[in-house]
């Protein structure tokens, strides 16, 4: 696979994040999807639950590189909220056959982000 299909994939992807538009995020995903954070794993529906569920407090996503090796990229970015946490850094590998994501690995720092669930949890609360 070119270099450029994996890291326009994977941009594409980072970037419907930050826009909210998980019609875009979900067509990109395979059905196969692996997706791990945290140390667990999450299958395609999970994770887009997960993404579902941090969007309110998601103001955009922020790409700062991204790199491409065959059918791997890796998206460097800041993950910008409306939280005491601000701007997150974080960092997806992305693996794409053919036209979708199979396999996404997520990499952030859990303090810098507690702020977001922080904020989360109390937005949800009654």
């Amino acid at each position: 696979m070119p270099q450029t299909k994996s890291a326009d994939i994977a941009r594409r992807y980072i970037e419907a994040v930050g826009d909210h538009d998980l019609d875009t995020v979900g067509g990109l995903l395979a059905d196969e999807l692996s997706a791990s954070f945290a140390g667990g794993t999450l299958g395609r529906d999970e994770w887009l639950g997960a993404l579902k569920r941090l969007l309110p407090a998601l103001v955009r996503n922020d790409i700062r590189e991204v790199f491409a090796e065959g059918d791997r990229a890796c998206v460097v970015y800041d993950f910008v909220t409306d939280t005491a946490a601000g701007a997150v850094p974080c960092v997806e590998l992305v693996t794409v056959e053919g036209e979708s994501i199979t396999r996404i690995e997520l990499i952030f720092d859990r303090v810098t982000f507690a702020p977001v669930n922080e904020a989360l949890a109390a937005r949800a609360a009654p």
